[in-house]
């Protein structure tokens, strides 16, 4: 299953009238009074002598207001964590929101002076818009892939979602509402495009999926058999799509009924249920079905 780059959701931007640690110039609000910047950044190195991180920032929302950091995506720098006597670090390869200082429209240069951070993950959590989204091991195994492998793909490309963990042989994500609701129409198109393929074929007279995602029936002729790219569409790319989207609507216990009709007779030629059954379907059973 192929992952295309989904952008980050739509933060909330809170301009404090009080901020602990900072000198009473600093606690006026207002127009032009002081505010807190946000910047989500991947952290590269730790030094903890001189309380600084080396830090990559992060894709950030297309929807940007004043409150929001002014670093762009991308942009690698110091982060100074030393000047409001922050009580922790960071570590290597966390995903943090780093909270600076300054007037709204202000922009910053390196090294960023934080005033304060916290993981991603519990950012969006406080604003109510981190979903938490698990492919069960059976899934995982049905794409013949690992949690292990998909967290650290995912750990490759952080803009993909907040956060990718292994619990046991599952796979959980985090996702910002906008992430998740990217991430669903991907499938959804990938789906789309996958029937819209296999309909093209003209072994396929039609394949219709279930609005639950929960059954797929297909009518062709045995010459299907022969295409491995048609059985590929048929049998692994649209149930394992099927799935995804079922797990995303927080479905844990997945299953996908294939049902393969003979196009010439309208008999069914077999069934199954994945992924308790697997798909055994030969030119001799095809041909005993239809007698």
């Amino acid at each position: 299953m192929t992952r295309r780059e989904v952008l980050l959701a739509l933060l909330c931007a809170v301009c404090l009238a009080v901020l602990p640690g900072c000198s009473d110039e600093l606690m006026v609000g207002g127009a032009n009074g002081p505010v807190s910047h946000n910047e989500r950044a991947l952290v590269l190195s730790v030094d903890e002598e001189s309380q600084t991180a080396e830090v990559r920032i992060l894709e950030r929302p297309d929807d940007l207001t004043l409150t929001w950091g002014t670093h762009p995506a991308g942009a690698e720098g110091t982060a100074d964590f030393s000047e409001w006597g922050s009580s922790g670090l960071p570590e290597v390869g966390d995903d943090v929101i780093l909270k600076w200082i300054g007037i709204p429209a202000e922009e910053s240069s390196f090294p960023i002076l934080v005033n304060s951070w916290e993981p991603t993950v519990s950012f969006y959590e406080s604003l109510d818009d981190a979903h938490e989204v698990r492919l069960p091991a059976s899934m995982l195994r049905f794409f013949s892939q690992s949690a292990e492998e998909l967290v650290a793909d995912f750990e490759e490309e952080p803009e993909l979602a907040l956060e990718a963990r292994a619990d046991g042989e599952d796979l959980v994500l985090t996702f910002t509402g906008k992430q998740l609701a990217d991430y669903r129409a991907d499938v959804e198109q990938s789906l789309a495009d996958y029937v819209s393929s296999l309909q093209d074929a003209e072994d396929v007279g039609a394949v219709e999926v279930a609005d639950d995602h929960a059954s797929v029936t297909i009518t062709a002729s045995p010459v299907l058999l022969d295409k491995p790219l048609l059985v590929g569409q048929a049998f692994m790319a649209i149930p394992g799509m099927c799935a995804t989207l079922q797990a995303l609507d927080g479905a844990t216990d997945w299953h996908v009924d294939i049902t393969v009709i003979d196009a010439e007779k309208n008999v069914e030629v077999a069934r199954v249920t994945l992924p308790e059954e697997s798909v055994t379907i030969t030119a001799e059973s095809w041909a005993e079905a239809v007698g």
